[in-house]
């Protein structure tokens, strides 16, 4: 059907079949589902099996001329009525979910024996599983994090672009989540010193020397651990969900966490 009209009533949620009939209805209401069928050119039973859904939307009302059943239009400020109502389906829907999530996430866990291992490479995996990290995390957690330089390459710049950087705070912020980092000591990364000093809920530390990292970064968040390799053209990692290996890598960082240097 070509009428702006029909495709604008798709977008709103009606379906094919209903769009058509109900444009028919506000131009001739009343009328019969022979004449609909006749107009549009459908089958009887696919005019009444949209009539049915239609009513069933109050967006369709019905009355009888000399015995027979016609069908009227409802006014269009209805559809507005129905997409009100779908809003505050949805609004109840996201608050029943924000309550229930901790919980569904504590049995995502409760299972910690067998790990949840995913491999991934390119950069759009890297930086959906970051994200998949903080959504999973519970509350008032820290990241805890160990890398080399790649931050500061050109291909990572999207990381202080603003999208990425919303999306980030967003969910850290919703979360809690603070942050220990521990970086090479390397004329790079000194550089960057006043902007590592003024990440509000990141403690920042130099690795010893003789533990430099090279094209690696290790990511440790509530019972998951990513491990990155990060070379040229190559860049792949596994995130492992398991509660015993997450807590044994938090102790291997607490240990490098102490012999490390303060910024």
């Amino acid at each position: 059907m070509e009428n702006p009209l029909f495709d604008q009533l798709l977008e709103l949620g009606l379906s094919h079949y209903e769009a058509g009939v109900y444009l028919v209805l506000l131009e001739h209401s009343p009328t019969s589902a022979s004449f609909i069928a006749k107009k549009l050119r459908y089958s009887r039973s696919t005019v009444y099996a949209a009539l049915d859904k239609l009513t069933a939307k109050g967006l369709v009302g019905t009355t009888y001329k000399n015995g027979i059943k016609q069908f009227i239009g409802q006014q269009p400020k209805r559809i507005g009525e129905i997409l009100h109502e779908e809003q505050r389906a949805v609004a109840k829907r996201v608050e029943l979910f924000a309550k229930m999530s901790d919980q569904l996430q504590f049995l995502s866990r409760s299972n910690t024996q067998i790990p949840n291992i995913i491999f991934f490479e390119s950069r759009e995996s890297l930086k959906k599983i970051y994200i998949n990290m903080l959504q999973a995390a519970p509350k008032n957690a820290t990241m805890h994090i160990i890398r080399s330089e790649f931050y500061w390459t050109p291909e990572w710049n999207f990381i202080f672009g603003d999208e990425w950087h919303t999306r980030v705070k967003n969910w850290r912020s919703e979360r809690n989540i603070s942050t220990q980092l521990i970086i090479n000591d390397s004329k790079e990364e000194r550089k960057h010193l006043p902007f590592y000093k003024s990440r509000k809920y990141t403690s920042s530390r130099f690795l010893a020397k003789d533990q430099t990292v090279k094209d690696f970064a290790l990511y440790i968040l509530g019972d998951t651990v990513s491990i990155l390799s990060l070379e040229k053209n190559n860049s792949v990692g596994v995130k492992i969900t398991n509660q015993a290996l997450a807590e044994n890598f938090k102790k291997i960082f607490k240990g490098l966490w102490s012999e490390s240097v303060k910024l």
